[in-house]
C-alpha cells in the first residue's frame, strides 16, 4: 500500500513538472514570436518621419488603432511622435528639463514659483496647440503647472510631499 502511494506520488510529481515545462515552453515561443514581429509601419509614415526627425536615434515603433507612434531620442531629449496612417504628423510629446523650456515661460516660472525646483517638463504639440506641463517641487509640496506658449501659467494640481520613510520597518 505504501509503495503504491509513493509510486502514484512520484508519477504525479513527474506529470506536474512536465506540465509546467510544457506551459513554460509554449509561453516562451509565443513571447518570442510576438517580439519577432515588428510593427508594419507604412512607407509614407517612415518617409515623413525621416524627413521631419533627421537626428532621431534609438527609434522604436508601435502600431495603434488608426495611427502609429515612434519613440526616440534627439540629443538627450526623449520624444514621442504620433502619425496617422497617411504619414501626417498628429502630435509630438517631448520630455525634458528646464534648460529646454522657452525663456519666456522659464522667466515667469522663476518669478511666480520662486524657490521651487523644476523637476521636469512635458511639451505636447498637436496640429492646433502647444501645451507645457511642468512639475515643480519644494520641501513640502509638488506642483503641476500648465503653460501656453505665451507663458499663461495655471496651477493644475498641488500635492503634499510624503515624509521620507525611515529605514527601520
Amino acid at each position: 500500500m505504501i509503495v503504491a502511494f509513493h509510486y502514484y506520488f512520484l508519477i504525479n510529481l513527474k506529470y506536474l513538472a512536465m506540465k509546467k515545462v510544457f506551459y513554460l515552453a509554449v509561453m516562451l515561443v509565443s513571447l518570442s514570436a510576438a517580439a519577432a514581429d515588428p510593427p508594419e509601419i507604412s512607407e509614407k509614415v517612415i518617409k515623413a518621419f525621416n524627413e521631419t526627425f533627421t537626428e532621431a536615434e534609438n527609434v522604436s515603433w508601435q502600431e495603434l488603432d488608426n495611427s502609429c507612434q515612434a519613440d526616440f531620442k534627439v540629443s538627450e531629449m526623449r520624444v514621442r511622435a504620433t502619425y496617422d496612417n497617411d504619414g501626417n504628423l498628429l502630435s509630438t510629446t517631448k520630455y525634458y528639463d528646464e534648460k529646454s523650456l522657452p525663456s519666456n515661460i522659464l522667466a515667469k516660472l522663476k518669478v511666480k514659483y520662486a524657490g521651487k525646483q523644476i523637476v521636469g517638463v512635458t511639451e505636447v504639440m498637436t496640429e492646433s496647440d502647444i501645451t507645457y506641463h511642468i512639475v515643480l517641487k519644494d520641501e513640502k509640496n509638488w506642483y503641476w503647472v500648465e503653460s501656453s506658449p505665451y507663458a499663461a501659467l495655471t496651477l493644475t494640481q498641488k500635492l503634499k510631499r510624503g515624509e521620507p520613510r525611515s529605514s527601520g520597518f
